[in-house]
Order: C-alpha cells, then structure tokens, then sequence
C-alpha cells in the first residue's frame, strides 16, 4: 500500500500489464489508495491510446472496480472514470458476442490472446461488480443503470435479428441470453432499468 499511495501510476501499470483477475480483485481489496490513480485510468480507456479491445476491457473492469469499491473518496474523480469503464463497456458488446455466423472465436490478439473470450469474461465481471454498488451513490448508480439499459437494448435488437441458424446460432442465443440475464440482475439490484 505504501508503495502505491507514494508512487502515482503503479495501479495503472499494473492493470496496464494484465493483472489476473484474482489479483485485480485482491489490489482493489486491500488498496483503498488505487483510486489516486483515477485520472491516469481514465485516460487509459479512451479512444486516443495505444491500448488494445481486451486490454481496455481489462482496464475498464478494474477501473470500475476501483470506482465501487473506494469511490465514495473522491465521487468527482470517480464519476469521470466509472463512466468511462462503462462507455467501454458498453462500446465492447459486440467484441463480447463474437463475430456473426463463425463458429469459433476468430479475434485474436498478435500474442495470441483470445479477443472475444477476454472481452466476455470482462464483461460479465463488469456486470457483477455492478451489483455491489450500494449506499449513497446516486451518480454512480445512474450511470450504471443507463449503461445496463444500452445493453438491454443491445440484446433485443440483436436477439431480434435473424438470419444465421444451427449450433453457431444457438451458441450465440445463449451467450445473449447470459448477457440478458446477468443485465437484468444488476439491473435489479440497482432498482431496475433506466428510461
């Protein structure tokens, strides 16, 4: 903790570097001084960065862990970067379902990392992690159920959509209807969807 409250930019580095989830999870855990790198996270996941779709996904899940779990310190710094976890989020929906009609996940990263697989199991952490916002956070609350409802929408309209059949389009149905499901959770621990 000391040698990150004293060295500003260690947490974003670390994330930066693929920090495991479990790690990610015990950093924020422990580390209440991972919020001062807010500013630096934010810039992290916008568009002008040298970051790939997987390492922003990765970015914006601990960045909103981050945001919940200590944003209650600093609600204007957390504000900017929770919203910009969840533009991420909801940007990187169609990275999270794959490509239409391959029966594989076909993205790939130059190392060989899986893009649509890193994106999927970030999105779901993501939409986990919304379900512990409580107390006093009106802001934060609001701006994940406007997410939450985009993806609600998203899931419609590409649930909606016809076109390719057999087992690729039944995998993909599924994998909407996890997304469907997980949304309507955190939407409901969040009160419901936002008009």
């Amino acid at each position: 903790r000391s040698m990150i409250s004293s060295h500003s930019g260690v947490v974003a580095m670390l994330i930066k570097q693929g920090l495991s989830d479990r790690a990610v999870d015990w950093l924020v855990e422990i580390a209440p001084e991972c919020l001062a790198d807010a500013e630096l996270l934010t810039g992290c996941l916008s568009e002008r960065n040298n970051l790939t779709a997987a390492e922003r996904m990765v970015t914006a899940d601990a960045s909103l862990r981050i945001a919940i779990a200590h944003g209650a310190r600093d609600e204007a710094a957390t504000q900017l970067l929770a919203s910009s976890a969840l533009n991420v989020l909801v940007s990187s929906f169609f990275l999270s379902l794959g490509p239409v009609g391959v029966p594989v996940n076909i993205i790939h990263e130059d190392d060989g990392h899986d893009v649509t697989q890193t994106c999927r199991r970030a999105t779901f952490r993501m939409l986990s992690a919304m379900q512990c916002i409580h107390g006093e956070r009106p802001a934060l609350r609001n701006e994940a159920r406007r997410a939450l409802s985009k993806m609600a929408n998203m899931c419609k309209s590409e649930g909606a959509l016809g076109g390719v059949a057999g087992s690729v389009a039944m995998r993909r149905k599924t994998l909407l209807k996890e997304i469907w499901d997980a949304v309507v959770r955190a939407s409901n621990s969040l009160g419901g969807l936002q008009s």
